[in-house]
């Protein structure tokens, strides 16, 4: 790809809701309903603010929107590292305690499975970088074709640097995708912005 599909937060950070023209997932390709996106420039080498997000068992030091992730099953590996075992790769079923409204702090857990975990590379492999996506698990009450979304995460070199440009977005699809964005749009959208906000601080604390 020569360039990502949202907009970049490298000179200012950026936040929007886009009905318009949402934007594509690999997963589950275009014709969503609406998108979730924001990005920004972070003072930390791409690999740091990856190793954070998928640090499962560290969510509580830094993300207000989800500050608990467990994991619920991994799939199989084969090193004996335990630390492994934390975190989180193509495949991981887990479970996020989501706070849509930090004034109550009451939290939903959303299970959730890894989709793609890959290496990236844009303008002609001159940016590299990590993407990790992830969606809800299908279930009998909420199946794909009623509601599906998908969230996706880069974190890409920025030329001349060692810092990262962060980019975040989440589409959502299927025919309960407009009553999500009229009954909780906004406060998924306040919470992305508290999740980059605290990722942020948290890479350039390191």
């Amino acid at each position: 790809m020569s360039s990502p599909p949202i907009r970049s937060g490298a000179e200012k950070a950026y936040i929007e809701i886009l009905t318009e023209q949402p934007v594509p997932t690999p997963t589950y390709g275009s014709g969503g309903s609406f998108t979730i996106a924001c990005s920004t420039r972070i003072a930390a080498p791409p690999s740091t603010v990856f190793d954070i997000v998928i640090d499962a068992s560290k969510y509580s030091t830094w993300n207000q929107f989800c500050p608990k992730c467990t994991i619920d099953h991994q799939p199989d590996f084969d090193d004996n590292d335990n630390d492994n075992e934390k975190k989180l790769k193509q495949g991981t079923k887990f479970t996020f305690d989501v706070v849509l409204d930090p004034k109550s702090g009451s939290a939903r857990p959303t299970a959730l499975i890894v989709n793609v975990l890959e290496p990236i590379e844009y303008e002609g492999g001159k940016r590299k970088g990590w993407r990790i996506t992830w969606g809800p698990r299908p279930s009998f009450f909420m199946p794909e074709w009623l509601l599906r979304s998908e969230r996706v995460q880069e974190f890409i070199e920025i030329p001349g640097s060692n810092d990262t440009e962060y980019l975040c977005w989440e589409t959502f699809y299927g025919p309960l995708a407009p009553v999500v964005r009229m009954t909780v749009g906004n406060q998924v959208q306040n919470g992305f912005r508290l999740g980059m906000e605290g990722l942020k601080k948290r890479a350039e604390e390191k």
